[in-house]
Order: structure tokens, then sequence, then C-alpha cells
């Protein structure tokens, strides 16, 4: 039996569908990438300096919370509040908090700006000094004067990292690489075992055992090949096997509904969307307003952030990514109960 034209015509069309929806993916988050309320923290003496320093940020995008002490500002880095923090002492001197391991682009991004803050800073001080030189003839006051203007060439922002990547990979290159293994290969996974194993509570078995040993496997390769981790390694292989059990359960159960038809949804979710827009490329908030948001809200993000915030920020700020996944494990399990493709 041949296939009708009209068939060819609809299977064409969806898959330009499909073409055009990974091109999308992929290219508008790059394209419209920005700052889009990055939270960060500022303290400064005065509130006239902070308000001088807090409106350029916030024009920039960045969603600026005031502390009274660099102690505060670092805690609130450290348990995922902020991303960094610019601190300016009474004497006008910047240091930037940040954290590397957080996100590698947003990390730079606040050294970027701060060096900019600071540029301005020297670019309006000479100009005073350059103005004062120019209204006096007092040699000793000029020399005093050209001291302070050498001392200022010389000024720049203090950079402290506050979480930083092991050594071996200092960037984070692993883990941002990570994103598409993390979404194809429990993509992967779950079809072979559910085309390949037969009977539902073998296939339930199944998914349940990749989990746990592609999660140790994931970590493993990670931590002891790559270098990108340094924290507990069970802990973290935990989070791993979260992630890929709501990758294997979601997608086992969709094909268990909808048979080889729901492969596409499943390709969709977690490859051509949950890959580009998981925000381990770069952060959520450096993707277009709401992407980085949706991102989180698909395994591929919600693992990212699980496995980064386990591993280097003390398990601060997992509530949601496992939240997240245990939606998908749950949902997965309920469509896998009541699907019928195996029986058949």
């Amino acid at each position: 039996m041949k296939s009708t034209w009209q068939f060819v015509l609809s299977v064409v069309v969806g898959l330009t569908a499909i073409l055009a929806i990974m091109m999308a993916a992929f290219s508008l988050p790059a394209v419209h990438s920005g700052i889009n309320q990055i939270p960060i923290g500022l303290v400064a003496t005065t509130d006239t300096m902070y308000q001088k320093v807090r409106v350029p940020l916030e024009e920039k995008g960045f969603k600026v919370t005031r502390f009274d002490t660099a102690k505060q500002a670092e805690k609130t880095i450290k348990e995922r509040e902020n991303y960094g923090a610019f601190i300016i002492d009474s004497a006008g001197d910047l240091t930037i908090y940040k954290a590397t391991a957080a996100s590698t682009a947003v990390a730079q991004l606040l050294t970027d700006v701060g060096n900019g803050l600071v540029s301005q800073q020297k670019a309006a001080a000479k100009a005073h000094l350059t103005e004062l030189m120019a209204k006096t003839t007092d040699v000793i006051q000029l020399k005093v004067l050209t001291n302070k203007a050498a001392a200022l060439s010389e000024k720049k922002a203090s950079v402290i990292d506050i979480k930083a990547f092991p050594k071996y990979d200092p960037k984070g290159t692993g883990l941002a690489a990570g994103a598409l293994p993390i979404a194809l290969g429990g993509w992967i996974g779950a079809v072979a075992i559910g085309n390949l194993i037969k009977g539902k509570k073998q296939k339930f078995i199944g998914v349940i055992s990749f989990a746990v040993i592609g999660g140790l496997g994931l970590i493993g390769v990670l931590q002891y090949w790559i270098g990108t981790f340094d924290g507990n390694y069970l802990l973290t292989s935990l989070g791993a096997m979260i992630g890929i059990g709501a990758t294997g359960f979601f997608v086992l159960g969709i094909l268990e509904v909808l048979g080889t038809a729901g492969l596409g949804i499943a390709a969709i979710l977690l490859i051509l969307l949950g890959n580009p827009l998981s925000g381990l490329l770069s952060a959520p908030e450096l993707l277009p307003a709401g992407w980085g948001a949706f991102g989180q809200l698909l395994p591929p993000g919600a693992t990212g952030t699980l496995l980064r915030n386990i591993t280097f920020f003390d398990g601060h700020a997992i509530a949601q990514p496992l939240l997240v996944l245990g939606g998908y494990i749950c949902l997965g399990m309920l469509l896998f109960k009541l699907g019928k493709k195996s029986t058949r």
C-alpha cells in the first residue's frame, strides 16, 4: 500500500514546522539575549553614591538590591539569591564580588561593568583635577594634584570570585556542554528502553536502572575525567539521577500513550527547546524575557540548575528544580500507567 500524496505533503509540512521551531529555539535567544533582571547586590557608604551607581545599573537591566555590609551581599551570592555584588567603600574604591560557578557569562559581565564604572569615576576625577590644576599657579599645589592624577591612573577595581569552578575546568565548559547530553541522552535512553524492552514492569525497572547508572556515569565523567565538579560525588550523582529519571519517565509515558508519534513531542520539548533554553551556556536571565524562565521548567534547564546548586552552592535554591523534575517524573509515571501501547 502506497502513501497518499496528501499524507506525503502533511509529513513534509510537519517536518518543516519542526525545522522552523528548531531554528527559532536556537537562534532567537542568541540574537535577542541581554541583561534581563539579573539580580545583584550593591553596598555603598552614602545614599548619594548608592543612587549614582544604582540608576545606570538598573538601566542596563540589572535588578539591584542594597546591602549594608559586604558580608551580607556575599551571603546572598552563596545562597544563590544574587549573581554578584558591587562593594564601594568610603574612599570610592570598587570591589566586584562574582560567582563564576553560578554563570561564567554573568561573572565576566559583572567584571566588565565594574571596570566601566571605575573608568567613569577616573574620567570624572581627572576632569576635576585638570580643572583645579588650570586654576592654580602654586608649585606645591600643582605637585600634589599631579601626584593625585598619577595615582588615579593606577586605580582599578578589585575582583573576588566567591564561588569558582575547579582549576581543571575554570570556565565550567563541561557543565555548559552537558546540556545536550542531558537532554539527548535521557531521550535516547528512554526511547531505547521503550522500544527494545518488553513488558511494562521491565520498562519501568529499566528506566530506574538507567537513571541510577547513568547519573553515576555522567557525574563520574564530569568530576573525575573533565574536572568540572569537585563536590560530593554521590549527592551530585543523585541530582543527575533525578534529572535523567524525569526525562526517562516523561518520554516513556508519552511513548506508552501516543506510541511513535510521541517521539516528536518529546524531542521538541527536551532537545529542540530544552537544550538552548537551559541557560547552561550563559544564564536564564541572559536569555530574552520569558524564555529563560520557560527553560527552567524543562528537564535540561532544571537538571543543570540542580547540579550547579548542589555542587557549588551547598544545595541552596534547589526547591524549584526539584519540583519541576518531580513533576515530570509523576506525569511520566501516570502516562505510563494509563497507556496501553506495551500491552498491544
